[in-house]
């Protein structure tokens, strides 16, 4: 994202001087400290045919010794080479330690303890998330990302954001689902400031599917069912959300279905997939809210209808904020947003956004047309 260049800026270049430090330290172990064991290694056998061969001429050896102390140096080569590797292996573990411990020693925010009570969790249900003129820019950066946002979404409403690469889609959902730090007097869960409760609590009601959504190296299964607390009862319906994900298909050609084993971060999926299978994930288990950020991108149109049918039917009663750049996906909504340049530039329905916002007209207009070339 262009807009957080800055930010991405200097938090890679501190990445980067880490990795440069690591590096050098491993290079200079394996130019310098590897040769010189490898050196004494050699200097270690002339030594013993220089010195055992002028000893064994004085008659102070015997050839057999003097063979028996060629095949000690020979032993004792391998461990001499493996200092250097171990050497090496200390300082990346070292790097890895200190990344461990920068997370271990984080500071915890005091609102992420402050955790709500029972009665406080319960009264939270069914309300509507508001935003009111929410501003954002990014660390070092003056720009504003979001500029004077307001909307709401109420219970069981089903809302679409659209918009370009760089309007700010990406940034709203994660100030929605508090990933990042918004102003206080923002976003509201029913009367609520979320800045003023742990994000765990607000978790309970928000359930964000992302882009580019993370898997483990377990089964397709244990994948859809992580977090959701009740294995048992999660494990029963890991074959309808698979079915309302339209991954059903795809998971039966498997050799062992939904027991197959997806690799470290769903290596052996498709992009489409992955997707798909992250949709089954958040469907598994209710929330008041669930937001998809252009989880779709990487499914064809027809892939995509389906997917948003099958959700609808399964949140029907819950709300849905879906973020996309295709049009085709937000037509069944509610409600659409529109977003230029991290400015709200109109809202309403699709057949009403196709009448009184040309922007979003030119959207739908280019979009069909691609369809079009794409079918012939």
């Amino acid at each position: 994202n262009q807009q957080m260049s800055p930010w991405v800026k200097a938090e890679t270049e501190k990445l980067n001087q880490l990795l440069l430090r690591c590096r050098m330290q491993i290079t200079r172990i394996q130019t310098f400290i590897l040769p010189v064991l490898e050196f004494s290694n050699n200097l270690m056998k002339i030594l013993i045919l220089g010195l055992g061969g002028y000893l064994l001429l004085k008659q102070q050896l015997t050839l057999g010794e003097i063979t028996a102390f060629l095949s000690y140096s020979v032993l004792l080569a391998l461990p001499l080479m493996q200092l250097g590797r171990v050497a090496t292996i200390y300082q990346r573990g070292m790097v890895s330690i200190e990344s461990v411990q920068t997370i271990l020693n984080a500071e915890i925010p005091q609102q992420d303890v402050a955790y709500l009570s029972k009665p406080e969790v319960n009264g939270l249900k069914g309300r509507t998330l508001s935003v009111r003129n929410l501003n954002f820019s990014y660390k070092g950066d003056d720009r504003l990302i979001l500029n004077n946002i307001s909307f709401d979404i109420p219970a069981g409403k089903k809302v679409g954001v659209l918009g370009s690469i760089g309007a700010g889609k990406t940034t709203l959902v994660n100030c929605l689902n508090h990933h990042l730090d918004v102003p206080a007097g923002s976003i509201f869960l029913g009367d609520k400031d979320v800045t003023t409760f742990a994000r765990k609590d607000l978790r309970r009601y928000i359930k964000t599917v992302t882009q580019d959504p993370y898997l483990f190296s377990a089964t397709v299964e244990e994948n859809i069912s992580f977090g959701s607390g009740d294995a048992e009862t999660a494990n029963a319906q890991v074959d309808e959300v698979l079915e309302l994900s339209q991954l059903a298909g795809d998971v039966s050609r498997f050799e062992k279905g939904d027991q197959t084993l997806v690799g470290e971060k769903g290596i052996m999926l498709s992009g489409g997939q992955k997707q798909r299978l992250s949709i089954a994930r958040a469907l598994l288990k209710p929330s008041d809210l669930i937001i998809m950020d252009d989880v779709l991108s990487a499914v064809d149109y027809e892939t995509e209808r389906k997917i948003l049918q099958g959700l609808f039917v399964r949140v029907k009663k819950q709300s849905a904020l879906v973020v996309s750049h295709r049009v085709s996906a937000l037509e069944y909504m509610d409600e659409i947003i529109v977003f230029k340049e991290g400015k709200l530039i109109a809202k309403g329905s699709h057949e009403a956004l196709l009448k009184t916002c040309p922007y979003y007209y030119e959207t739908w207009q280019l979009q069909q047309n691609e369809t079009e070339a794409e079918a012939c």
